[in-house]
């Protein structure tokens, strides 16, 4: 997964993992507890003996062979990471054997429990989930995936609209509610409606500089390396454009008013905050405000 995904919902899930559990994964949670582990890809010690065989009737596997001087509790879990690691690198049948060499008679275990046993994972796919599930939240990372949901036929502009109009309604700081359009922007990607999420943006009077995103910087430079007319449809690809209009167009003044004025009349933000997330000064906010009045 990129890195811009990846960052974003390690960022997110701890805000909505409960509900993801109850909801979706069918599991009941009384506490949680974050874990903090790295999990190691690579084990401290190398295998005793390891061979790749072919057997008279023709079939190959992999054998391995593990010393052991010390009735070791914990070898039969050492082992299953052995299997693990061999079986994803070879894809072949695997023997694993330890050869114990102590004074004492062995206790260690030989095999695991049933619920130790890796058999394969449960899958959630998003894609599935309707997209007014997430909607209804009101824990805006949660909202945020909607984007990823089913649209149910839904015009994709309206969906963005409404999860836009989610987040206003919870975030209230424009630092915030930045963040939060951000990453909007970063996930919609995944479903190509880039250039549908700039225009909603636009529709709403809101901002995202779109000029300091990574994944636009790196369609920009790869469109001149390899020109203007090649480099305009790899951008598409990858859910950038490089003629992505920078201001916003008069015809939207009227919008950016409408939006201005529900703020002042919802009293929950200040003239400075509303300016900024509006991108007007604070004098026009002003000038609005005792229109109102």
């Amino acid at each position: 997964m990129s890195n811009q995904y990846d960052k974003i919902f390690k960022e997110n899930v701890g805000e909505f993992f409960l509900s993801l559990s109850e909801t979706y994964l069918n599991i009941k949670v009384e506490k949680s507890e974050e874990l903090k582990d790295k999990l190691q890809t690579t084990l401290e010690r190398e295998a005793d003996f390891l061979r790749k065989i072919t057997t008279p009737q023709g079939e190959q596997m992999i054998v391995q062979l593990e010393f052991q001087t010390n009735d070791e509790q914990g070898m039969v879990e050492r082992m299953q990471l052995y299997f693990a690691i061999l079986q994803q690198k070879y894809k072949l049948s695997i023997r694993q054997f330890v050869i114990y060499v102590g004074n004492k008679p062995p206790k260690m275990r030989t095999r695991l429990n049933p619920e130790e046993i890796f058999t394969g994972f449960e899958l959630l796919d998003l894609s599935q989930i309707k997209y007014k599930q997430w909607l209804a939240s009101n824990i805006p990372e949660e909202i945020l995936l909607a984007v990823l949901g089913d649209f149910q036929q839904a015009d994709a502009l309206q969906v963005l609209k409404q999860i836009i109009s989610r987040l206003l309604v919870l975030i209230k700081d424009p630092g915030t509610l930045q963040k939060y359009i951000r990453q909007l922007a970063i996930l919609a990607r995944l479903r190509n409606l880039t250039i549908e999420t700039e225009q909603t943006l636009d529709d709403m009077a809101l901002t995202y500089d779109i000029e300091k995103d990574a994944f636009y910087l790196k369609g920009v430079k790869k469109g001149k390396e390899e020109g203007k007319e090649e480099g305009i449809k790899k951008g598409k690809e990858e859910g950038v454009k490089e003629g992505i209009k920078k201001g916003r167009e008069e015809g939207k003044q009227e919008e950016k008013t409408a939006l201005i004025l529900g703020l002042l009349k919802s009293g929950k933000m200040t003239l400075q905050e509303i300016a900024s997330l509006t991108k007007v000064t604070v004098a026009e906010v002003q000038k609005m405000a005792d229109q109102i009045k």
